[in-house]
């Protein structure tokens, strides 16, 4: 029975029930029951769905989600061909005044309200939603109390004025929900503390970087070495987790079979020999672990600093010693050959060269000297400054260095002496006569001719 009054003749069969029952007298109480059960069930499903509700539900169809072939060409013909323009633009204030709302007082539901919405296609109309019982039939206009607040306007109007030249202001009460970051202004003016600061990170960060070079190209090297570029059968090319012993565990073992495979081991210096000991190896006031780490500072040439300026300080001690002495052993063999006969250079011996001096060539050498003196003294100042006590060195001087150098090169002038004049023959005159190279003996009064002539030939680079 439901089911019948909720289809879309409802409202006929309310009428016939209604006709019925008045026109009929009720012979039964039976079927007086029938008829108020009837009528209260179509006073209950009436409420449920409202006219409007109905109206529009038979007026369009719901959107399901897809656009309808219809709606589809409209919108590809509207989107290609643009509808013309009317004019000008008209705002929304000039239609307005063209056209003004029309208000509505009808209650919701009612006859003249369905004809107020049919007539909203056409024109605009303000709907007044004040709720009304819905047995009104009264379609009279809201009489307005005299003195109502419908009537006074919430702020004064002032001439001129638009909706957009209103301004919203924020009420003192409230607070805004977002808070705007403050930041502290930073002084354009650093102290000299923070200057220094600044410096000591900038030179820590580049001392790090240049570890870091050193490590990586070291690294590299070690990886050219054991072939660690080339994919081996063993391994891929991923790098192992360095953060924990088991990691380095893997790097070892990784470079370990690498090298095996590259067969490095077989050309190991000292493969079927036995080891080298050493004596700190067997000393038992010295670790095994400290052996080992000073072994391998050693074999790679790592020192103190104060080491690498001594070596430094001995090489240039060295180097100026050797200077010296080749300087001395030219001078003292040109001066023995052009002040001595021949038979007087045979029979020198090394004290009589040792007793040899030449006040004129250290005169013309004194400022040689004197300034490479100077460079040495500055080296061992800086060496003296990081060395132990112990091992501190004391200044050099020029005469202690000529000094020396007569003992020294004393049998060097001995020697070059015996290799000039050891096959030497005598001419008639009895004066050493020297071996050219070109096979024509020369007497030492026609050495100088003879060397001015070869001079020329060499500038030259013809001979006469």
């Amino acid at each position: 029975m439901q089911g019948a009054f909720v289809s879309k003749n409802h409202y006929k069969s309310i009428a016939y029930t209604r006709r019925w029952s008045s026109t009929r007298p009720n012979h039964s109480a039976s079927e007086k029951l029938f008829a108020d059960a009837a009528k209260e069930e179509n006073e209950e499903e009436l409420p449920s769905k409202s006219q409007l509700l109905s109206i529009l539900e038979r007026k369009d169809e719901n959107w399901t989600g897809e656009e309808s072939m219809q709606d589809a060409v409209l919108r590809m013909l509207v989107d290609k061909y643009k509808p013309a323009r009317t004019g000008a633009t008209r705002t929304a204030d000039v239609k307005l005044k063209h056209a003004p709302p029309k208000v509505s007082s009808a209650p919701i539901g009612s006859e003249d309200y369905f004809r107020a919405v049919e007539s909203s296609k056409t024109t605009p109309t303000i709907k007044s939603t004040t709720p009304t019982p819905s047995s009104a039939l009264s379609t009279a206009p809201i009489q307005r109390s005299p003195g109502s607040w419908a009537d006074v306007p919430l702020i004064a109007s002032t001439p001129g004025h638009r909706p957009w030249h209103t301004e919203f202001k924020v009420p003192s009460h409230e607070r805004a929900s977002i808070k705007l970051a403050s930041f502290p202004t930073r002084s354009s003016a650093s102290s000299p503390a923070d200057q220094a600061t600044l410096n000591l990170e900038k030179e820590a960060r580049k001392r790090f970087e240049q570890v870091g070079k050193l490590h990586r190209a070291r690294e590299s090297t070690l990886d050219y070495k054991l072939g660690a570029g080339k994919k081996s059968s063993t391994g891929g090319g991923s790098r192992p987790n360095l953060v924990s012993v088991k990691g380095w565990g893997g790097l070892v073992e990784d470079r370990i079979e690498r090298a095996r495979v590259a067969g490095l081991f077989k050309t190991v210096k000292g493969r079927g020999k036995p080891l080298v000991r050493s004596v700190d190896e067997s000393n038992p006031f010295i670790a095994r672990e400290e052996f080992l780490m000073n072994r391998i500072v050693q074999r790679n040439g790592a020192s103190p600093p104060w080491v690498e300026l001594q070596q430094n300080l001995d090489i240039a001690v060295q180097t100026f010693r050797d200077v010296l002495r080749q300087s001395w052993t030219r001078q003292a063999v040109r001066k023995l050959t052009t002040e001595n006969p021949s038979h007087v250079l045979v029979d020198l011996t090394v004290d009589s060269i040792k007793a040899l001096r030449d006040p004129s060539w250290v005169s013309r050498q004194q400022s040689y000297h004197d300034v490479a003196t100077n460079d040495l003294n500055a080296l061992v100042r800086k060496y003296n400054g990081i060395a132990p006590y112990a091992v501190r060195r004391p200044y050099y001087s020029r005469e202690s260095e000529i000094a020396r150098l007569y003992e020294d090169c004393a049998e060097d002038v001995l020697r070059e002496l015996r290799q000039r004049f050891g096959e030497q023959d005598l001419a008639a005159d009895g004066l050493p006569v020297l071996k050219i190279p070109d096979g024509v003996p020369l007497r030492l009064r026609d050495l100088w001719r003879y060397l001015v002539e070869r001079v020329v030939e060499w500038i030259t680079g013809r001979k006469h």
